[in-house]
């Protein structure tokens, strides 16, 4: 199966969910207060939004306005509608747009976000590609899935070599943000808790309706044995390897 049937796929299994990723409030939260020295009102860039259940965190924690990308135009159509029910469409602004060609000029905003979707580009390339979008000395939170030992068990060690191989140590990514002109400022690891709970437990329970619905399409099942493998394989990683918010400052 290639990417774009892949993606095709992974769309239809996570549409309607709340979080597309692994993620929760309370660490939106701890990371945003780490940001000290934002202005009253900022301006924020939520790129790989998904469904927004980060995007509406951060309308509730600050007055500014925010620009939420993703390129998938149903997930912006979920995000609209729960904006609309709380009352922050005119704080948000949804962008239809490729994370890897951002329409938007230099320095037009105080603080990116993104959690769980940097990978797509590359941690690394996310870093040095965005920083221009960024006022002097403005604020980059992201998301990423690292690991947190030295040593990983086999089986956790050659899944994730198979599907995300770019996977590096906490330290090796701070060092790769100081290189490309970031202070880091902060960096704490998700709860395992929350990566079980608020993104693989709903997905586990939309499995059987999913396989049942597709059942005669063999890339749909495919799809849906990759993520039964990711629940399993997930469910003793504690401590072992997550998604770590990295806060990150332009360096100059």
């Amino acid at each position: 199966m290639d990417e774009t049937r892949l993606m095709y796929w992974l769309i239809k299994l996570h549409e309607g969910l709340a979080r597309l990723g692994p993620g929760h409030a309370e660490a939106t939260g701890r990371a945003f207060a780490s940001c000290t020295a934002l202005p009253a009102q900022p301006g924020i860039l939520d790129i790989g939004c998904g469904a927004g259940a980060q995007t509406l965190d951060l309308a509730r924690l600050t007055s500014g306005a925010l620009t939420a990308v993703d390129r998938v135009h149903g997930f912006l159509l979920d995000l609209r509608e729960r904006a609309h029910a709380r009352g922050l469409s005119a704080r948000i602004h949804p962008v239809v747009a490729d994370m890897r060609q951002l329409p938007f000029p230099a320095a037009a905003f105080d603080l990116i976000w993104s959690e769980g979707a940097i990978y797509i580009m590359g941690f690394d390339a996310g870093l040095a590609s965005w920083r221009a979008l960024l006022r002097a000395r403005g604020y980059l939170v992201v998301s990423e899935l690292s690991w947190l030992t030295d040593h990983p068990p086999p089986d956790l060690a050659d899944f994730w070599r198979e599907h995300y191989p770019a996977m590096r140590q906490v330290a090796d990514n701070l060092a790769s943000a100081r290189a490309l002109g970031w202070e880091p400022i902060d960096h704490f690891s998700l709860p395992h808790a929350h990566w079980m709970l608020d993104y693989l437990g709903p997905l586990q329970s939309r499995l059987a309706t999913f396989r049942a619905t597709h059942a005669n399409d063999p890339e749909a099942q495919a799809v849906a044995d990759l993520t039964e493998q990711e629940i399993a394989i997930m469910a003793n990683a504690a401590g072992i390897c997550g998604y770590v918010f990295y806060v990150l400052r332009r360096a100059d």
